[in-house]
């Protein structure tokens, strides 16, 4: 639930901590997956809702809208490529200053695990713990002939 607590905690940079805050996970999916990354694997994908509740938001919820919709596109970009719902968003005014408002975000997030003789996890009779699996980058390439783009 990395992006939830992202997506809560940039929130409360943004000026939420005023209001009071509250954020879980709801409706969770569990999607077997078995993936070799090369260095570890992605056991499953988890789709969920992530649900944050602010009661008593003192600032205009056009801009907590506004922000949370730049914050998807900066920081969830595969969201259309994965198929996921859009937010949900309710607001319940409580007097000229403030409002309560929920936010229904739907969440997809990879489970990896990386292989550990100490970790909790045993699969494919081997242990593993749960950390994001490390990516090699080339650096350059051998061998190759034709011209690029660049």
């Amino acid at each position: 639930m990395k992006k939830l607590r992202a997506l809560t905690t940039a929130l409360l940079d943004a000026g939420a901590a005023d209001a009071t805050v509250h954020s879980f996970a709801d409706q969770g999916t569990l999607l077997p997956t078995g993936r070799d990354l090369g260095h570890g694997i992605e056991v499953g994908i988890f789709k969920y809702d992530g649900v944050i509740q602010i009661e008593s938001y003192p600032d205009d919820a056009y801009l907590l809208l506004a922000f949370v919709t730049a914050w998807l596109q900066d920081n969830d970009p595969e969201r259309e490529r994965q198929g996921l719902a859009e937010p949900d968003v309710d607001i319940s005014p409580n007097d000229d200053r403030s409002a309560d408002v929920e936010l229904a975000v739907e969440f997809e997030e990879a489970l990896q695990l990386v292989p550990d003789e100490d970790g909790p996890i045993i699969f494919d009779g081997r242990r593993w713990r749960v950390a994001d699996v490390p990516i090699d980058v080339a650096e350059e390439l051998a061998n190759m002939e034709g011209d690029t783009d660049a």
